[in-house]
């Protein structure tokens, strides 16, 4: 972490500190002018199970801790939707500023284990679904990646990839990973392979060493995903069901034809398995380089009303319907910085020029 980076956390931390604890995040929440505050998760587990599984840390969040910062923000702010607080965001109806809990892709857990959640705490939510884990029982590549990993050792698998990939310049991404160190070279493969790779050639690499392991996709999929039995169980409890492509394309790389097909067809096998309308979109990975202006448009085109992302801040009656920010949420998520966010201490900030949120 660079010197500029961690001087930036430590004001972060003294500033939100400061409101949370002070009290004076109720001042600022008066002082600025209604907003939105999205919430953006994976994974609800229960506390014992949190390290249990494959999945990384930041896609996973404790049952105990999703629910104390639910109860926290249900006594000061309107939970919502997405879709809802954005419709009343957008049209001047509400009088408060809102909060809404969103999760991606459809993991079998929103509805095991969030569900009786939300009906505890008495709060709406937005799930983002994949349609081809739905349809299909099958998986995208980065959840294949992962399982591997915890039954192989790192350094077997990244020489196993260099050996079976077509591709020099991930092959010299693994030997740097390797070399590498104070960092998880995992990671580093993993952005390698998401974001250099050649698609074909890196699905084709991964599915060869995840056969090797002995792994069963379908079996895979129902460990992770929901089925439409719980989306529709989720839907009766009045959860917003939302699109999240097909399979979970970086939807920046995609040519327009692709980028409709993955948008459109996974929204109209939601619509068709629900129902019922899907208003809000979720790009996946949702950083600003993995969407564009061009996928942002088909997401209008589609039917759907807004589409968020994964950059932090508020959402503000002017903030564009296909930009909308979210603050991501894992088990390390602390409250004082979230309560700051959602008053707009730091939009205050980015008023006078200082962007300490991210």
């Amino acid at each position: 972490m660079s010197l500029k980076h961690r001087l930036k956390v430590t004001l972060r931390e003294v500033y939100a500190r400061a409101l949370f604890h002070t009290g004076l995040c109720a001042v600022v929440n008066r002082m600025m002018p209604v907003r939105l505050t999205i919430l953006a998760g994976h994974c609800v587990a229960p506390g014992s199970a949190l390290t249990e599984g494959f999945l990384p840390a930041d896609m996973q969040i404790s049952e105990e801790k999703l629910e104390r910062i639910l109860r926290w923000f249900s006594g000061r702010y309107q939970l919502c939707t997405v879709g809802e607080g954005w419709s009343r965001l957008r049209s001047g109806k509400s009088a408060r500023s809102m909060l809404a809990l969103s999760m991606d892709d459809g993991y079998r857990d929103n509805c095991r284990v969030m569900l009786p959640l939300l009906r505890r705490v008495k709060a709406p939510a937005t799930v983002y679904l994949e349609s081809r884990p739905l349809d299909e029982r099958r998986v995208n590549w980065s959840h294949k990646y992962f399982w591997i990993l915890s039954r192989m050792d790192f350094s077997t698998v990244a020489l196993r990839y260099a050996k079976l990939t077509q591709d020099p310049t991930i092959s010299k991404a693994i030997e740097g990973a390797l070399k590498k160190s104070g960092h998880d070279p995992r990671y580093h493969v993993k952005r390698a392979l998401k974001y250099d790779a050649e698609p074909a050639d890196r699905d084709r690499v991964i599915d060869q060493l995840f056969a090797e392991a002995g792994g069963d996709e379908a079996a895979l999929c129902d460990e992770l995903y929901m089925d439409w039995d719980e989306a529709r169980e989720l839907q009766a409890a009045g959860v917003e069901l939302g699109g999240h492509t097909i399979n979970h394309v970086i939807l920046s790389r995609c040519d327009r034809d692709v980028a409709k097909r993955e948008i459109d067809d996974g929204a109209r096998s939601i619509r068709a398995a629900l129902g019922q309308p899907t208003p809000s979109f979720a790009y996946p990975w949702g950083r600003r380089w993995d969407f564009n202006a061009e996928s942002s448009a088909v997401v209008l085109e589609s039917g759907f009303e807004s589409a968020v992302t994964m950059h932090a801040g508020v959402n503000l009656p002017h903030t564009k319907p296909t930009e909308l920010k979210r603050l991501a949420i894992a088990d390390d998520a602390k409250l004082h910085l979230l309560a700051t966010e959602a008053c707009g201490g730091f939009e205050l900030l980015r008023r006078i020029g200082i962007d300490l949120s991210e």
